[in-house]
């Protein structure tokens, strides 16, 4: 009787205890979706998003904070006082848009109105508690026929292509539909580029452009020559303005010394793939808009450096999936490339057939002692840490000479661990092989395609679930409704198991599914790093923050 068979009555008991307990968590969760915060047992800021704006479509000044409406960032905040940017309002606050139009303060009721691509949503708190209606409701067919929306002191109105619609500015109820606003007073905060309005007494050549920018009528050329449209024009009352721009930059206008200066928030990656951590995060993925990019961010989330290929020559257009620090490197793998980025020199190369790079996508870069290992799905190629040239290699040979396809690869405790055709292989410095030590997986008929942990504490993830080695622990996949792992990460004797469907967290000790978070946006989780008191997930949505309670 192999090890699942003895595990088979044990588990499902456990099961069935859980069965009742994970049914009711799948209860709460549906209706959290329905109700104005994600989840009451968390702090408002307990879950923050950081990613790419794509695009900044609207402004509007509040008593403390200026707000910007993003494609895809929520809504960034900048405080007037300290001027500073602080944490954004998205998803993990109880907004239900992940793309947003419009964005304006009444200053009649202090109510944060924002249109998005769910409906108009408003808080009274201006943080939280968010409350939705959706368009249909408010007699509007789509999100693109309308063009600003503003308030007089009794309403809130919502300006379209052919008509006002009039609201009730607690509530958001509807009051009627209009050729014309039946009242004047109507303001309408920032001013929108994309209606070709024109703010009068502003003018360009009153002003110093900074980082050798240069500004047009309609649009801004940045120091590489690339034209960026003009969104949407503020001036606040505190004698500076911004503009947003479709790149998701923003120019910030300051009337007492008569400049303007770029400034970019948020990381350059919409979908990050890939972090490496030392001391500093490293990010690359998938980007959404036309420059190609990656970004540092420093322990303390506080400053974020964002690093494009337009000022860099050894730099190129591509997504990223794999990285690794190396000394004083951060290498990145991309479609049958890798760009080194060295820290010091503030230099970047890139790597290509020409080092013998496999042509396919590298999902794998680690290194072990001198040597950096470069693998896809199907090649691997070792290159020697200081002259960058392909070295001979055990681990290659064995790989090309019988067809093997690498389903992860990963240096625990200066050794190299790999899973081929779900085998796991144990190498040493010299590449000296040890397939003996876990053949009582593939015996049975364990395939496992993650290997997670340190020698002490190694976790094997499959499809029937994940075995802890050190104590012949199992965890059924059922638990984690049979989602793909991803990554996991121990943290105080609790698994943290990151999922195509969501979050899963397992006791260890007490042998039990403790929490499983399947939120909508972070229901593909693709890494998990801890950094400090946070565990970092890199989801579709963006990188998140999610505060530990340790």
């Amino acid at each position: 009787m192999d090890m699942f068979q003895k595990l088979e009555k044990v588990l499902k008991r456990i099961h069935r205890l859980r069965k009742n307990k994970l049914f009711l968590i799948q209860f709460i969760f549906f209706f959290d979706v329905l109700s104005a915060q994600i989840d009451q047992r968390f702090d408002l800021y307990d879950w923050e998003i950081i990613r790419q704006n794509e695009s900044v479509n609207s402004i509007s000044e509040g008593y403390q904070y200026i707000f910007f409406a993003t494609d895809a960032n929520g809504i960034l905040r900048f405080n007037k006082f300290s001027r500073n940017f602080e944490s954004n309002l998205f998803l993990g606050q109880g907004i239900k848009s992940n793309k947003i139009e419009h964005v304006y303060v009444d200053r009649n009721t202090g109510i944060l109105w924002i249109i998005g691509n769910r409906g108009l949503e408003f808080s009274s708190t201006r943080e939280g508690s968010w409350n939705r209606i959706q368009l249909d409701n408010l007699s509007i067919n789509s999100l693109r026929s309308i063009e600003d929306l503003g308030s007089s002191k009794n309403f809130l109105w919502i300006k379209t292509a052919s008509r006002f619609i009039k609201l009730d500015h607690v509530s958001g109820s509807f009051l009627g539909v209009f050729t014309y606003p039946d009242e004047e007073g109507i303001d309408w905060g920032d001013i929108g580029f994309k209606n070709k309005f024109i703010y009068k007494d502003f003018s360009f050549e009153d002003y110093f452009i900074e980082q050798g920018w240069l500004l047009g009528n309609d649009s801004a050329a940045d120091n590489n020559g690339v034209f960026h449209d003009y969104n949407s024009f503020l001036m606040t009352e505190n004698g500076f303005g911004w503009i947003g721009l479709s790149n998701g930059q923003l120019l910030y206008i300051d009337d007492f010394s008569k400049t303007i200066t770029p400034k970019t928030v948020g990381i350059a990656v919409s979908v990050p793939l890939t972090v490496s951590v030392e001391n500093d995060l490293w990010l690359g993925g998938i980007n959404n808009t036309k420059v190609s990019g990656i970004s540092s961010i420093d322990s303390s989330f506080s400053e974020i450096n964002n690093f494009s290929e337009t000022n860099y020559s050894g730099f190129f257009n591509a997504d990223f999936y794999s990285s690794d620090i190396i000394n004083n490197e951060v290498w990145f793998g991309s479609d049958g490339k890798v760009v080194v980025y060295n820290k010091r020199s503030d230099f970047f190369r890139t790597l290509g057939y020409e080092k013998g790079i496999p042509l396919q996508r590298i999902e794998f870069i680690e290194h072990l002692d001198d040597k950096i290992y470069i693998a896809s799905k199907n090649d691997l190629i070792v290159l020697d840490i200081k002259s960058k040239k392909i070295i001979n290699s055990k681990i290659s040979n064995l790989i090309k000479n019988n067809n093997l396809s690498i389903n992860y690869l990963d240096v625990i405790n200066d050794k190299l661990y790999l899973s081929l055709n779900g085998r796991v292989y144990v190498f040493d410095k010299e590449e000296n092989i040890n397939v003996e030590k876990f053949e009582f997986l593939v015996n049975d008929n364990f395939r496992v395609n993650g290997i997670y942990g340190n020698e002490n504490s190694l976790f094997f993830s499959s499809e029937k679930g994940i075995l802890s080695n050190g104590d012949n622990k199992f965890v059924p996949s059922s638990l984690y409704f049979n989602n793909r792992v991803n990554d996991i990460i121990l943290i105080n004797d609790n698994l943290y198991i990151g999922t195509s469907g969501g979050l899963a967290i397992y006791d260890l000790v007490e042998e039990q599914l403790n929490n499983f978070y399947d939120f909508s946006f972070i229901r593909n989780i693709f890494e998990l790093e801890q950094v400090d008191e946070f565990l970092v997930l890199l989801t579709s949505t963006g990188l998140i923050k999610l505060r530990l309670f340790l």
